[in-house]
């Protein structure tokens, strides 16, 4: 009976002893939670703050864009009022000069009538050379305008087009960013639920043994278990939302992959980088999770052999039996 009586005081003594450690590495997580958030709060400050600045820069580049298309649309409309006053002077003039010509011929009239036919003649050949030189003169004005307004829109149209593909590229990184940054949340907010279940688990085991025992820390194990839940609850919603923000994100970077595609511009989708982190940190977290096993292993080997010294010492009746016993279990 002293011997049971002993060895249900060492088994209470080690199961504080790991309910100390546990409390102790319950603070560090909780600390490690704190520092998280922190950083997280940072993160998104420092994103808007990049944001804000974007979108003023992109505000800014359309005002102006606005401002030279009205300069263009003004050049246009002066040099067209331009060719038709010019082009109505020429014809006042040509009808000035017939005006002045009849007018000598009718002056000429009392002449001879082979001198007013010749006169007539001359008249008329002027007149026509008078005229395909004003439509030559007119038509090299027209085609000098138009090919210095197709040069003019042609370079304009170049500079918008290298323009918009820096605006796209620039887009990009802030696109990656903005992904990488929401796939990382997603990431932990995932594993924060995976923990979150795995501790509901261990709570509703505990109240289950509890109740069945009569405990009095039953009602802080519901407790307990409600916070669980209802921490749950609103962790599943920030993750609904970070989700809905790169659905919004993918969904606003699709004209801007279009373009850098159409552009020839070859670069790694952030989609494709989120997903390899997310590989990346679940390799290193089994890793961690196999390091760690090996060691609690080692240290459950070391505390069972410590028990076997102490029962041992205590009553060596114990030992002879234990070494009948061994061969069996192994």
């Amino acid at each position: 009976m002293l011997r049971k009586v002993e060895e249900n005081s060492a088994m209470k003594d080690a199961k504080r002893r790991l309910k100390q450690r546990c409390e102790v590495d319950l603070k560090h997580v909780h600390d490690a939670i704190q520092k998280a958030d922190l950083e997280d709060a940072e993160a998104m400050k420092r994103f808007q703050a990049q944001k804000d600045k974007s979108e003023k820069f992109i505000k800014d580049n359309e005002d102006k864009q606005d401002e030279c298309w009205r300069k263009i649309q003004d050049l246009e409309r002066q040099l067209q009022k331009l060719g038709t006053e010019r082009f109505e002077e020429v014809k006042r003039r040509i009808e000035e000069n017939d005006r002045e010509e009849k007018r000598k011929v009718e002056y000429q009239q009392f002449l001879d009538v082979v001198s007013q036919h010749k006169k007539l003649l001359e008249l008329t050949v002027y007149n026509c050379d008078l005229a395909i030189r004003a439509i030559g003169i007119i038509e090299e004005l027209v085609a000098e305008g138009c090919s210095a307004i197709k040069a003019r829109y042609d370079k304009t149209n170049q500079e918008l087009a290298d323009l918009r593909l820096l605006v796209h590229q620039e887009y990009l990184g802030v696109f990656r960013r903005l992904y990488k940054t929401l796939g990382q949340l997603v990431y932990k907010k995932e594993k924060k639920l995976e923990e979150i279940d795995r501790n509901i688990r261990t709570t509703h085991i505990q109240l289950e043994f509890c109740i069945e025992t009569f405990d009095p820390n039953a009602k802080k194990h519901s407790d307990s278990k409600k916070d669980l839940y209802r921490l749950r609850a609103n962790i599943e919603e920030e993750l609904q939302m970070l989700k809905d923000k790169m659905a919004t994100a993918l969904e606003m970077f699709r004209p801007t992959e279009e373009a850098l595609i159409q552009a020839g511009v070859e670069f790694v989708h952030p989609i494709e980088e989120v997903e390899e982190g997310n590989l990346q940190r679940r390799s290193k977290i089994l890793e961690y999770r196999a390091h760690l096993s090996k060691q609690e292993e080692v240290k459950i080997a070391a505390e069972r052999e410590e028990i076997q010294t102490c029962q041992a010492a205590a009553d060596p009746e114990w030992t002879q039996d234990s070494q009948q016993v061994q061969p069996e279990d192994h």
